[in-house]
């Protein structure tokens, strides 16, 4: 069989310096500071802090180490993987912004972890370290100025939807309806690297709540909530007809996404890489005011609202699905109202 994925994505050096080089050489750093700072530190010593700025959460000084060097190597590799998974041309906006994030992420956790372990310096019981708050908005005002830095120094993002070709409407006979179904599923690789991220999410979650003594415990949420979505969005259900184009989670129908035919401006098929142009699979945002169902590598229909908003779902025989949406989108256009509802020539896959 002849393999027709697009070749991996050949990315800058920039933008794995960004991804890997500068988070690791923030952790470094971190580590290196609060390494120096252990012999200062009380023990236990304060790791979370409440509304009112004072601590309530206490752990060996050990773990704030751990966590800092955890993250770092956990999120900067799971970062890495997904650009060098990915395929198609390079960078995209994502590209980008799954580097800038890497790099944000890296800063306000070093920024703000090295932070509460400075403040007990010389403190005798972690219990009367100081409010860790302005500490929070440095930390976040640095991850978001090192984030636009390197949005801007980054090589420009490729369009990834370059070789759209516009739909051609399929002709209906006077009274003819038109309707299209598919069903469309994630691969099973795919769900196996996301299954692998939900592992080392729990992983990371466990590790905070043990080494917190369950002052932690919410995070155990995390990695369910992830794998909720993972649950939620592996098959979904594509129907085109007269009303346009319906797009349903299975089994449970939600989340669901319905255009209407009038609300529809340009209707096209385009090869999409889910972890180029989305960043992953499965109900997914995109820089440029875009939305997707990405479940695979390979065809997909776009669709261009009035409002400029974009709606893409990868589904085999995108070009009949694509055909079919254009006709009803035109036919709703020139009526001013939903497309022909009598007669009968249907097409289901």
């Amino acid at each position: 069989m002849t393999d027709t994925r697009s070749p991996r994505t050949r990315l800058p050096l920039s933008v794995w310096v960004v991804t890997v080089a500068l988070p690791l050489i923030v952790a470094a750093v971190a580590v290196a500071l609060q390494l120096a700072w252990l012999p200062e530190l009380p023990d236990p010593i304060a790791i979370h802090w409440g509304p009112d700025g004072a601590p309530d959460g206490f752990a060996p000084a050990w773990a704030s180490i751990a966590l800092t060097g955890g993250l770092a190597l956990g999120l900067t590799g799971l970062f890495a993987l997904i650009l060098g998974l990915a395929r198609g041309a390079g960078p995209t906006a994502t590209h980008k912004l799954l580097a800038v994030v890497s790099l944000g992420e890296a800063l306000f956790t070093g920024v703000l972890v090295t932070a509460s372990v400075g403040l007990q310096r010389g403190v005798a019981d972690a219990s009367a370290a100081p409010d860790l708050g302005p500490w929070v908005a440095i930390g976040l005002g640095a991850a978001v100025l090192a984030g636009i830095a390197a949005w801007f120094a980054l090589p420009p993002a490729v369009r990834p939807d370059a070789d759209a070709v516009p739909a051609r409407p399929i002709a209906l006979a006077p009274g003819e309806r038109g309707v299209w179904i598919a069903t469309t599923r994630v691969s099973s690789g795919a769900v196996a690297i996301i299954l692998v991220a939900v592992g080392v999410a729990l992983a990371a979650s466990v590790f905070a709540a043990v080494a917190t003594d369950g002052a932690l415990w919410p995070v155990l949420f995390v990695p369910l909530l992830l794998l909720v979505l993972v649950c939620i969005g592996v098959a979904w259900r594509v129907r085109v007809d007269a009303s346009g184009l319906a797009v349903r989670s299975l089994p449970l129908g939600w989340p669901r996404v319905v255009i209407a035919a009038g609300d529809i401006a340009e209707v096209a098929t385009e090869h999409v890489e889910p972890l180029a142009e989305f960043g992953g699979w499965g109900w997914r945002w995109a820089p440029g005011r875009s939305f997707g169902v990405v479940t695979r590598s390979g065809p997909a229909i776009r669709v261009t609202r009035r409002d400029g908003r974009r709606f893409t779902v990868t589904v085999d025989d995108a070009a009949t699905g694509a055909g079919l949406l254009a006709t009803s989108s035109s036919s709703a256009t020139e009526t001013g109202e939903r497309g022909p509802q009598t007669g009968s020539a249907r097409r289901d896959r």
